[in-house]
Formats: C-alpha cells, sequence, structure tokens
C-alpha cells in the first residue's frame, strides 16, 4: 500500500520537543490520542477518532531545487548519485551537487555562499565554531514533528541520539546506523588452507595460540603472524588476559571512568607478545611493515592469522582456487576463561547530512532526510526506504535471499566485475547514510572473500561482543575541557603507542620499565584526561 503521513501531533514527536531540553524520547500513543492534520501540525487538540490520510509523497506542490555540498565526492563516473535521483523522484525535490577538495572546504565555509545542506564530514571544531556557536545549522530537534521514521530510528538506537547531540543540548547531524555482519570490533581472520595443511588446528586459549605458531613455524619454515597491536587480533589478544575488553579508556558499572593504558592486564598483553617476539614467532619487523608487504605475505599461502590483510585475498591467491577464510573465536587464558569480545556502536557520524539553518527549504530537507530512517518502501514498488542510502534500491540493487537462507545479494552492473562496493561509492550514494539495519545476521549469497569473511564474524565474533561500549567516539566537550585533550592526549597517546612497541620487541624490559611507564603516563597528564572523559560522559548518562 502506498505510506501515508497520519499528519498529526504524536506523544513522540511532542516528547522529543523536550528533549531538546535534554530528555530521552518516550514511545508514541494510541491512534485515538493522535490529532488529524495535513502534513504539518497544527494543534495537539484531538479533533476525532478517525484519522484523515493524506500522501506523504511528493513533499512539494511544485519541484523546488537545493544544493548539497559533497567533499573529494568521486565526480569521474557521474556528478549525481543513483539513489538521491531516486529521491528527487518521489519528493519532487532537485538536487543539485557541488563537490569540492577537501583542502577548500574552510574557506567554503568561511564565506556566506553556502549550499542548502553538507553531505561531506565535520570535524568536531567545524561543528562547534559554525553549529554550537555560530547558529548556522538547523537545529534537528525544531523538525522531530515532521520526521516520524527519525524519531522511531532515534528511539530504537538511543546511542545514535546522544552521538549527535552537542554539548549546547542541538542537534544538527543525521547518524548512519548499520546492523551487519561486519558490524564487529575485532576481526580474528584466519587462513584455514595455512592451518590444514601443517595438520594445525584453530586455536581456542592463548597457550593453543603460541603452540600453533611453533608448529606453522617448523612447517613452513616462517612465521605465521603479523601482530597489530591495536586492532583486528591486538584487541582479542588483550582480552584474553583479563575481563576488561577496551585497551585504552572505559567505565565500570558505577559509570566511573579509568584507563586500561596501565592495567595489570596490558602489562600481561604485552609480556606475552614479548615472548612471542623473542622466541621467533612473530614477523620481527611488525613495526614497520606497510600494507603492501603485510599483503604479499597475505598471499604467500604461509601466513595463517591475518589482520586487514585477509580483505585483499582473491581466488587466485589460494591453490585450489576456493577461499578458505575463516575467523577465530576469542581465545581465553589462565587469568580469564570467558570469552567477551569489544562491543561496536553501529553508530557513524563521519558523513552525516547537515542543513544549513538559512535555507528556505529546512522543513522540507528535514522531510526528505526522514526517507533515509523508513523501514519499509516509502511508496509502493519504489524500492526506496532506509537501507537505499547504504545499498542502493531493494530489488535492483540488492535483493534478500530466498526465505531461511539467511542470504541476501548485493547486485552491481557487469561492467563493475561484481565489485558492488566500487560500484555503490561511484554511482549509488555518496557515502552511507540513515538506517541500514534490514541486512542484520545475514551474509551475502556470492562466493567469495566476504561471505567468507562474514560467515566467521556471525559465528566467531558476534556473539560474543559485549552490549556495552564506552562511547568516546561520541562525547562532547566544553572549552576548558578540550583544551586539556587538545594539549595532553596526543602526546599520551603516542607515547603509549611508543612503549607498546617497545616493551614487545624487548627495546624496553618491562618488568624494569614499567613502573617508569606508568609514571610518565600520570606526569604527562592521563588523570586529567580520566577527568574531561569523566565530566562529558556524565553528561552523557543524565541525558
Amino acid at each position: 500500500m502506498k505510506k501515508k503521513l497520519l499528519s498529526v501531533v504524536l506523544a513522540t514527536a511532542m516528547a522529543l520537543s523536550v528533549c531538546a531540553c535534554g530528555n530521552e524520547p518516550q514511545a508514541s500513543v494510541s491512534t485515538e490520542e493522535t490529532k488529524v492534520a495535513t502534513s504539518e501540525v497544527v494543534s495537539s487538540e484531538v479533533v476525532s477518532s478517525e484519522v484523515v490520510e493524506e500522501a506523504l509523497y511528493p513533499i512539494v506542490d511544485e519541484p523546488i531545487t537545493i544544493k548539497g555540498l559533497v567533499v573529494d565526492g568521486n565526480v569521474e563516473t557521474r556528478k549525481d548519485r543513483l539513489v538521491w535521483n531516486k529521491v528527487s523522484e518521489i519528493t519532487g525535490i532537485n538536487i543539485e551537487w557541488v563537490s569540492i577538495d577537501k583542502e577548500a572546504l574552510s574557506t567554503y565555509l568561511a564565506g556566506n555562499d553556502w549550499p542548502d545542506f553538507f553531505h561531506c564530514p565535520m570535524s568536531t571544531s567545524i561543528i562547534n565554531d559554525y553549529g554550537v556557536i555560530g547558529g548556522r545549522f538547523a537545529n534537528l530537534y525544531d523538525y522531530m514533528d515532521v520526521m516520524p521514521n527519525y524519531v522511531a530510528a532515534l528511539e530504537a538506537y538511543p546511542m545514535a541520539e546522544g552521538a549527535v547531540k552537542e554539548i549546547n543540548g542541538e542537534m544538527y547531524r543525521f547518524p548512519y546506523i548499520e546492523k551487519a555482519s561486519t558490524g564487529v570490533g575485532t576481526r580474528t581472520h584466519v587462513r584455514t588452507d595455512v592451518l590444514d595443511a601443517a595438520g594445525v588446528k584453530m586455536p581456542t586459549t592463548v597457550e593453543e595460540f603460541k603452540q600453533a605458531l611453533i608448529d606453522l613455524k617448523a612447517y613452513y619454515g616462517e612465521v605465521s603472524y603479523i601482530p597489530n597491536l591495536f586492532s583486528y587480533w591486538g584487541p582479542m589478544l588483550f582480552g584474553a588476559f583479563g575481563t576488561e575488553t577496551n585497551m585504552r579508556f572505559d567505565a565500570d558499572a558505577n559509570e566511573k571512568v579509568y584507563t586500561n593504558m596501565t592495567s595489570e592486564q596490558t602489562k600481561l598483553y604485552w609480556t606475552f607478545m614479548n615472548e612471542l617476539y623473542e622466541e621467533g614467532l612473530v614477523h620481527q619487523e611488525f613495526l614497520t611493515l606497510d600494507g603492501t608487504a603485510r599483503n604479499e605475505l597475505a598471499k604467500s599461502g604461509k601466513m595463517a592469522f591475518l589482520n586487514g590483510e585477509a580483505n585483499k585475498l582473491a581466488k587466485e591467491d589460494f591453490a585450489d582456487g576456493k577461499f578458505h577464510i575463516d575467523v577465530c573465536a576469542p581465545l581465553t587464558s589462565e587469568y580469564d576463561k570467558t570469552q567477551t569480545l569489544i562491543g561496536n556502536t553501529d553508530i557513524n557520524i563521519s558523513y552525516s547530512p547537515i542543513i544549513n539553518k538559512n535555507s528556505k527549504y529546512v522543513e522540507e530537507m528535514c522531510k526528505m532526510f526522514d526517507i533515509m530512517y523508513a523501514t519499509e518502501e516509502v511508496v509502493e514498488g519504489s524500492g526506496l526506504h532506509g537501507m537505499s542510502f547504504c545499498y542502493g534500491i531493494e530489488g535492483v540493487d540488492w535483493k534478500y535471499g530466498a526465505e531461511g537462507s539467511g542470504n541476501y545479494e548485493l547486485i552491481a552492473p557487469e561492467s563493475y566485475n561484481g565489485a558492488f562496493s566500487t560500484y555503490q561509492y561511484a554511482e549509488l550514494v555518496w557515502k552511507g547514510t540513515g538506517l541500514a539495519t534490514a541486512l542484520e545476521g545475514l551474509v551475502a549469497s556470492t562466493e567469495g572473500n566476504s561471505r567468507e569473511r562474514q560467515l566467521g564474524y556471525v559465528k566467531s565474533v558476534l556473539p560474543y561482543q559485549e552490549d556495552h561500549l564506552f562511547p568516546i567516539d561520541y562525547m562532547k566537550f566544553n572549552d576548558d575541557e578540550q583544551y586539556v585533550l587538545d594539549n595532553k592526549l596526543a602526546d599520551i597517546t603516542t607515547y603509549y603507542e611508543k612503549m607498546a612497541g617497545q616493551f614487545v620487541t624487548g627495546v624496553v624490559d618491562i618488568e624494569t620499565g614499567w613502573d617508569e611507564y606508568c609514571k610518565t603516563l600520570e606526569d604527562m597528564g592521563i588523570n586529567d584526561i580520566i577527568k574531561v572523559y569523566q565530566a562529558s560522559y556524565d553528561r552523557w548518562i543524565a541525558d
């Protein structure tokens, strides 16, 4: 059935007008409590138990044209995007796209000739300067009554609202919410053909992991793991030595912020990695190997435990032309028998659309962007809903597999040789945005690298991820707090990562150098960083 707008003041919309003052949105009420109108709110009074339905699309009576700006947009294939063209077709809102270089953004913003909206990365400082202080971005809380899909999405994913709510209580950005089999914070890839040829089983403990490295080196004459201390295998190995999963900062059950950079668990993890290094079980140049060298080693057929190199493997890199990629489940140790991995937020605000407050068409754009959060197609037969702003039009660019198959299919034109991601960002969308949750728990139906890794994540990662994740990437800071972060955090992070490498490679003995390392972090102001995070986190949980 063609989607209709029950142009009413829902309790949700009324709650969100309060939400601008810091409260959480509330659930909507029954139809009897709704107020009849057209596509605009005219009163909060209940006038009838009957609901007059008005077609939601097109949004405007007469076509309008707005200007949208993208940064470093790939315009080699086309200057527009097919999904947004479909939006224009449905809504009557035509979009004139303008693309500029990243280096030109600051100059562009400093001028007064702004577009109607931006669809490009905006740094925290830009948001603060032009939104919080400058007041030049539209506050979305003022338009919640015309965005029912967006309201529902924020209710379902409250962290998304926290991610885009600014320190002044206003909201300028539309978050990207994706639930997919690739939505994992830890990726422990394994070439099972390398294990099988050497007669080595998938490890389940850190002791078995070390023995696997010993056996693989004996069989191949080369090491089978290139460490990445802070991502991919890094967080999982760290998590095996205690109950913590976040390697840097976290909050306990009492909402107290602390750091694991000086924890005993970190010391145990680095000590274990030092053992592997000293015994020649990991690549001795892991700190300096570039991506090209890592990828070539992964293709050699002798490297079993992979980080991001697994993403690059093609069928010709396997002797039988078939993909043999799996994912290792969390390892345990004598220090921790639980299998727990760091969580994943599923929220991204890098390319969030932002509306120019001074545009003539703010409300019309809010209605248009609301389509990004629709869970069903907005017009029958259009295939256009929230998923479209990541994967394209349902039935054209992607579709579900047979019922019960657990599969989906991404469809790229033949000219792209099946490389959907290339087609996705060259022709369909500029970058993923909106609500892309319909593929949760599903895997690609097409045989290949992506499907094998997705199957591994569904089996060995997603079941073990924590629901909780310290929202460090989304917390907001006042001027004094930002000053502390700007003047201390970068140096602390650099020192922490440098010392990790020195402890692991034995440049500094971890037993004799640990106390000095911890004291140096204190002297550099790590406790000041914790205080800043605590203040921001207190505001986060209060909202």
